[in-house]
């Protein structure tokens, strides 16, 4: 039997980290704070004393908070003897995509650092998932794809105890580059692939016509599920005053997320190996986009890794959704099956905690040797 889950939805809007890791990431680096707007899915669990597992998705480039919202009623837990239920699902949008997209426009520079909008998304979680008036036992999980995947790798980074469990969908952290640049830490394209990028980032229209045109044939999500795919139409549009039609996330901000993977990719690759939460990673059989050394580079230097494939490419997240779902649903399912919800402690259990974990430690520090380099 599945639990029975209410959400309550609430959409907020916070300033962004500040000062951003470049001063390129926006026009006025002195005066200008980006705005982060995010979906809150509340249950009816929150402040009952459950356990909590709680969830953030974190979509890819060019796209927005709002791929997931088809997924929020289908992440389930089944009945469990240690209680756990679902908290809140937080779906978000980078600050240059979607609806954050729509508030920074006279704002956003040219410098995305991906790992700023992991530390956004950090930012966000401490808030949302501790500001309970009734404490409760939390296990959070990161869930995001391509970009997202990067970002989600880059909060089990920073914030090493903030998440529980770290899921990346076809993650995107090294990938190749033109190497006959004067940089050769910077993300660099070839002109074809800059073109053929193009063809699929149209952001202004003369009619809604012409906007559903592009989007059933060119655009990211051209092989969407239907329910997705009207979501997003659905999402994504603004018409002007002048009767004419855009998008919230302009091509040029989707295009340069392309183009500032590096130098950050090369920060992220360099820390994996202190990543201590678990990793899962999720691939597509059929993708193209990453290497395989990216596949393989992550494999060998994530201390707690375990990859899968499903059927499907790397935009699987948002063609091929309900297989993904069953499997997030499976794999969170396994990880708390063993959590033991933890006794509130009195003062003489904290005075015993401290004494027992002090011995401990002191086991483990203190060695007969001679000190090393």
């Amino acid at each position: 039997m599945v639990q029975a889950s209410v959400y309550r939805k609430r959409t907020c809007t916070v300033d962004a980290v500040f000062p951003r890791s470049s001063k390129s990431s926006t026009l006025d680096p002195v005066r200008d704070v980006l705005k982060v707007v995010y979906d809150v899915y509340e249950s009816q669990w929150i402040d009952t004393g459950y356990p909590l597992v709680n969830y953030v998705l974190l979509h890819g480039s060019g796209m927005s908070r709002k791929v997931w919202e088809y997924y929020v009623d289908k992440l389930t837990l089944p009945d469990n003897k240690n209680g756990c239920k679902i908290g809140k699902i937080i779906l978000i949008d980078q600050v240059n995509h979607g609806d954050s997209a729509v508030l920074n426009a006279n704002l956003l520079g040219t410098i995305y650092d991906w790992s700023d909008g992991a530390r956004d998304v950090c930012k966000v979680c401490m808030e949302e998932f501790y500001n309970l008036s009734r404490k409760s036992d939390v296990f959070n999980v990161v869930i995001g794809h391509s970009m997202g995947g990067f970002q989600a790798l880059s909060c089990g980074v920073l914030f090493p105890g903030l998440f529980d469990f770290v899921q990346c969908i076809e993650p995107v952290v090294w990938m190749k580059r033109i190497r006959n640049a004067k940089d050769d830490n910077i993300s660099t394209i070839s002109p074809s692939f800059y073109q053929a990028l193009t063809r699929s980032m149209t952001d202004e229209f003369a009619s809604e016509n012409d906007f559903n045109k592009f989007f059933d044939q060119s655009s990211l999500y051209a092989n969407s599920t239907p329910a997705i795919r009207k979501l997003i139409r659905e999402f994504e549009l603004i018409e002007e005053p002048d009767s004419h039609y855009r998008t919230k996330t302009s091509a040029k901000q989707h295009m340069l997320t392309y183009l500032t993977l590096n130098p950050t990719a090369t920060w992220l690759m360099s820390s994996l190996p202190f990543l201590t939460s678990p990793v899962l990673c999720i691939y597509g059989n059929k993708s193209k986009w990453c290497p395989p050394e990216n596949r393989n580079y992550l494999r060998s230097h994530i201390q707690h890794y375990q990859e899968v494939e499903v059927d499907g490419g790397h935009l699987i997240n948002i063609e091929a959704p309900d297989p993904l779902i069953a499997r997030i649903n499976m794999e969170v399912e396994g990880r708390i099956v063993n959590l033991t919800p933890k006794v509130e402690l009195d003062d003489t259990g904290r005075s015993n905690k401290f004494e027992s974990d002090y011995k401990s430690l002191l086991k483990q520090r203190i060695l007969k040797g001679t000190p090393k380099l």
